[in-house]
C-alpha cells in the first residue's frame, strides 16, 4: 500500500502541473475557438528563457521568473497579432495548421539557440530537491512545491474570472462573441489577453517541469499532454482541465511504477481515446445542439 501511495501521490503532484498548462489551452479554445497545438513549445520557451536569464545573464531567480512570465505574455500577444488574427474567419483546419507551424518554427529556433538534445539543469535548483518523509512516504519537495504553486495559480485564475472586469469580459466572449460586442467589449482585446494568459501558464508549467526534470527540446512532448488533459476534462471547462491533468498524472505515476516508462509516455493518449469514445465532450464538457 505504501508503494502504491508513493506512486499515486507523486503522479498527482506532477498532474497538477499538467492541469495548469491545460487550463491555458482551454482559455484559448473558450475565447476564440482556436486549438493551440503550439502549447508544448510555449512551455519549453518559458523553461529555456528562465534558465538563460539565471545562468547566462546571472539574474536573481525571482527576477528571472518575473522576466520570463512577462516575456511569455508579450510573446503570446505577438502570436495572436500575427499570424493568428489574420486567420479569423478562415476554416478551422487552416487555423490548426498555423498553430502547428508556429510550434514547429519555435522548436526550430529554440534548437538553433540552445541545442537539440543537450540538457539544461537548474544548478542550484529553483525548488529544493531533497525529499521529505510523510509517515512512510518519501515525497520530493520539488513535486510538493510544484503541486501547491499550480493549485494557487488556478485559484487566483478562478478569482480573476469571477471578480475582475477583464475576467468577466473573457467569460462573456467565451459564451457569445456577438453579445460581447453588443455590450461594448473588445473581442480582439480578449483574444490577445487569452493568448498572453495561456503563454504565461505554459511558461509557469515549463519552469516547474524544467526544475524537476531538466530542460531540453523533448520537454515539449510533456507540455503537449495539456491537449489530452483538456479533452478528457472537456474543452469548455477549466476545472475539467485540472481534473484531466490530475488523472493523467495519477495514471502516469502508477504505470511508471508498476509497468514501465514506455507505457508512461502513451498513457495520456490511451486514456484520451477511451474517454472520448464514451464521453465525446469530455467529463465536464457541454454538448452543443445545433438547430437546422
Amino acid at each position: 500500500m505504501t508503494i502504491f501511495l508513493q506512486y499515486a501521490i507523486s503522479g498527482l503532484m506532477v498532474g497538477a502541473i499538467y492541469g495548469l498548462v491545460a487550463v491555458g489551452f482551454v482559455i484559448i479554445v473558450k475565447s476564440s475557438e482556436v486549438f493551440n497545438f503550439a502549447q508544448g513549445e510555449l512551455l519549453i520557451l518559458g523553461a529555456f528563457v528562465c534558465w538563460a536569464l539565471i545562468f547566462q545573464l546571472k539574474l536573481p531567480p525571482w527576477l528571472a521568473v518575473a522576466g520570463t512570465l512577462a516575456f511569455a505574455g508579450l510573446f503570446g500577444m505577438v502570436v495572436e497579432r500575427f499570424p493568428l488574427r489574420p486567420m479569423i474567419g478562415q476554416p478551422l483546419f487552416a487555423i490548426i495548421m498555423v498553430t502547428l507551424a508556429v510550434g514547429i518554427c519555435l522548436r526550430g529556433f529554440l534548437t538553433a539557440i540552445w541545442g537539440g538534445m543537450s540538457w539544461r539543469v537548474f544548478k542550484p535548483p529553483l525548488l529544493p530537491p531533497e525529499p521529505v518523509r510523510v509517515g512512510k512516504l518519501l515525497l520530493p519537495q520539488q513535486h510538493i512545491y510544484g503541486f501547491f504553486i499550480a493549485v494557487v495559480v488556478v485559484l487566483v485564475l478562478s478569482l480573476f474570472f469571477k471578480y475582475t472586469r477583464a475576467g468577466l469580459a473573457m467569460r462573456i466572449v467565451a459564451e457569445d462573441h456577438k453579445v460581447a460586442q453588443a455590450m461594448g467589449i473588445s473581442v480582439r482585446r480578449v483574444f490577445r489577453n487569452s493568448w498572453a494568459m495561456s503563454a504565461i501558464l505554459a511558461a509557469i508549467g515549463g519552469i516547474l517541469l524544467g526544475s524537476i526534470n531538466g530542460i531540453n527540446i523533448p520537454l515539449a512532448n510533456i507540455g503537449i499532454k495539456a491537449i489530452p488533459a483538456a479533452l478528457i476534462g472537456g474543452l469548455q471547462s477549466i476545472p475539467g482541465a485540472v481534473v484531466g491533468g490530475l488523472l493523467i498524472g495519477l495514471l502516469e505515476g502508477l504505470s511508471s511504477g508498476y509497468i514501465g516508462h514506455g507505457v508512461q509516455d502513451v498513457v495520456a493518449y490511451i486514456v484520451m481515446i477511451v474517454v472520448l469514445i464514451f464521453w465525446p465532450h469530455g467529463f465536464f464538457g457541454l454538448e452543443t445542439i445545433e438547430r437546422v
